[in-house]
């Protein structure tokens, strides 16, 4: 089954004798990435350092840890980005989320070397395309150093509406969680998340055991679990790692080589899921589901924050 990804950034902590380095995104320590390696097959270059930058191709796999479903990155190959990656858009997707405000209460690594000499590098100025409704549409509205494709089959899906921000109460962005199945052991399953303004008309076009490719972003759901010490000022925290869609998932077509053979396991998840056609052609379903999604109503604003 299509499982296929790659993260760029600044590499962090690597642990070559447990097998776990992190990549970092933004400036705040609390959102490094925990990508898992074998040190035999597939080591960090030597010549990678720490505060380098750095791009891992991974493979996503679904785990549960104290209850908590989350995915695990395992690299497959690391090497250092060439002019290739490091075009405008990789560096304008790239400085995007390192300039994000870092919260108070988490440890701010400041802009290293191998980012400062990213950051001269031309711009496309390309906010404008990235918040485009015909870029998003056109599923373009991809992160150029963060990028993760699977397909699978849906095992079990939760919506969750009318979500109230935890510090002040103000009414956030509903969120639908999907685990997508892709082995015979269902705690494997991959969590992936969506967030939008309204998800259930989403929810309720995906129904167990339906095959689905999707593309996302690999991310970390921090959550602040006290207050900050009163030395360092730094808070503790959970971290969960998630994949965050980037768009609308699309049916699996037989000829498309998301999924090559369909395993015996995946028969009981059929059962559920029935052999209906749509009544609208894919695309356009699709395309109306984004749009009650994340497109605001015409003289209404969407001022959702994002969760």
């Amino acid at each position: 089954m299509l499982n296929s990804g790659y993260i760029a950034g600044v590499l962090r902590n690597n642990d070559p004798v447990k097998g776990i380095c992190y990549i970092q995104q933004t400036r705040s320590e609390n959102h490094m990435l925990p990508i898992h390696y074998d040190p035999k097959k597939s080591p960090i270059p030597r010549e990678i350092k720490e505060w380098d930058l750095i791009m891992a191709y991974v493979h996503t796999e679904g785990a549960v840890e104290e209850e908590n479903r989350i995915a695990k990155l395992k690299s497959i190959r690391f090497e250092a980005p060439n002019f290739m990656h490091m075009g405008n858009r990789f560096r304008d997707d790239f400085m995007k989320k390192w300039g994000a405000a870092v919260h108070a209460a988490a440890v701010d690594s400041g802009t290293p070397k191998s980012v400062e000499e990213l950051q001269a590098m031309p711009s496309d100025e390309n906010d404008a395309r990235r918040d485009s409704f015909d870029w998003k549409a056109m599923e373009l509205n991809k992160n150029a150093s963060n990028q993760i494709r699977i397909a699978g089959f849906i095992q079990a899906k939760s919506l969750e509406r009318n979500r109230k921000h935890p510090t002040d109460g103000t009414p956030i962005n509903d969120r639908l969680v999907v685990l997508i199945r892709q082995s015979k052991d269902s705690d494997h399953s991959i969590p992936v998340r969506w967030y939008g303004r309204n998800l259930q008309p989403l929810a309720e076009k995906l129904a167990r055991g339906m095959p689905i490719v999707v593309s996302g972003e690999f991310r970390i759901d921090v959550k602040a679990l006290g207050m900050p010490d009163p030395e360092t000022q730094v808070a503790p925290v959970s971290k969960t790692p998630f994949i965050q869609a980037k768009d609308m998932p699309a049916p699996v077509s037989p000829d498309s080589g998301h999924i090559k053979i369909v395993p015996g396991w995946a028969a009981e998840l059929f059962k559920g899921h029935g052999t209906a056609q749509a009544e609208k052609p894919a695309d356009q379903d699709r395309a109306a589901l984004f749009d009650a999604a994340f497109v605001p109503k015409e003289g209404t604003e969407d001022d959702q924050p994002g969760a």
